[in-house]
């Protein structure tokens, strides 16, 4: 190998030294490795959204925001399951809770993504990461299988449709400012 010198071998183990081009060679292969990881970080990599006692960041920031995002996460979701999630944006939407505001929708199922939007009223196939990565820019609200339940972090706000869960289903977000 170039670049290694093979020392003596004491007691059946080998050492090895670097020459000065190795030495190179590996700080340079160091240092490629080190930026792949900063550019995934920057560009790839989802930021990290911490979460909200009482949703009221969320609450702010939707309410000030002109966009706001609805990502449907029906992957891997029966059927009933998958209406219900649907539905469950449907029921927010319905009631006006984002009255005024452009809304960026995206819909994922086994098959990928798909947004649409009312600002644009155009549509757009995409992966999940990508879709998410889409909705870091504003605030959001992401329906999703799991624990039947919700919780609210800075920028976004998530539903959980119960595995169980079919048909009909009450899911609404309201809220009042108290002065």
């Amino acid at each position: 190998m170039a670049g290694i010198v093979k020392g003596e071998k004491k007691n059946g183990s080998g050492s090895f030294r670097l020459s000065e081009g190795g030495k190179q060679a590996l700080f340079a292969a160091l240092v490629a490795i080190a930026l792949l990881l900063a550019a995934y970080a920057v560009f790839l990599m989802p930021a990290s959204d911490p979460r909200s006692e009482d949703g009221s960041e969320f609450y702010f920031l939707l309410r000030d925001s002109p966009t706001v995002g609805m990502l449907y996460d029906a992957r891997e979701v029966t059927s009933g399951q998958a209406q219900s999630i649907y539905q469950c944006g449907v029921e927010m939407i319905s009631k006006g809770r984002f009255a005024g505001k452009s809304l960026l929708i995206v819909a994922c199922d086994s098959t990928g993504c798909e947004s649409m939007s009312t600002s644009t009223n155009g549509s757009n196939r995409m992966t999940f990461e990508q879709a998410g990565k889409e909705m870091t820019a504003m605030p959001y609200v992401l329906i999703k299988p799991g624990e039947s339940g919700y919780a609210f972090y800075k920028r976004h706000m998530e539903i959980s449709i119960g595995k169980n869960v079919t048909g009909n289903i009450n899911c609404d977000i309201s809220a009042t400012e108290s002065q």
